[in-house]
């Protein structure tokens, strides 16, 4: 049975082709993968429907592209950065884009836009994502493990998450 190419696949392909010839190239895809990943899982595990799933998971695909562009202008891709040249690396990407709404389109931009804001995740409704992001970047370091629980306590937007939070660092540690 040949599985058909949906457009999710074509942006994870775009997205992976773009890191492809902007390193760090293993470290944004293996990055990327990973949020993409946990942040189905969180949509699904919240019981959001397959089309909205599909949108959060689309987004957690383009979240950090504008990390590459932020590191040529500004030389860092500290948030700020790289969601401003995001969200702009987004609206290019999809403008001519016929398979998603006006709405959709906007929705993603500003979803890239404003990835690492608590308030605008429950505002935009793309908590999945901002929850997912926070677990891998625990992970990878970007928070002290001390106080880690305590922030994620604090900025975690849905039970899925804080589930998964729990299995990975808390209840391994007894």
């Amino acid at each position: 049975m040949i599985m058909e190419w949906n457009f999710k696949d074509q942006i994870a392909t775009r997205v992976i082709e773009y890191y492809a010839a902007t390193p760090p190239v293993e470290e944004q895809i293996m990055h990327t993968q990973a949020v993409a990943n946990y942040t189905r899982m969180i949509s699904v595990m919240a019981g959001m429907d397959s089309h909205t799933t599909d949108l959060m998971e689309i987004a957690a695909w383009l979240h950090d592209i504008g990390c590459p562009n932020a590191r040529n202008h500004y030389g860092d891709s500290l948030p700020a950065h790289q969601q401003t040249e995001g969200e702009k690396l987004v609206r290019e990407w999809l403008k001519d884009e016929t398979q998603l709404t006006d709405d959709e389109k906007e929705w993603l931009a500003l979803a890239v836009g404003h990835h690492h804001q608590h308030t605008s995740a429950v505002e935009l409704h793309f908590e999945p994502l901002y929850d997912a992001d926070l677990i891998v970047n625990l992970w990878e370091g970007y928070y002290d493990k001390e106080q880690a629980e305590e922030k994620f306590r604090k900025l975690v937007c849905t039970k899925s998450a804080l589930r998964l939070f729990d299995l990975f660092f808390i209840s391994n540690k007894k």
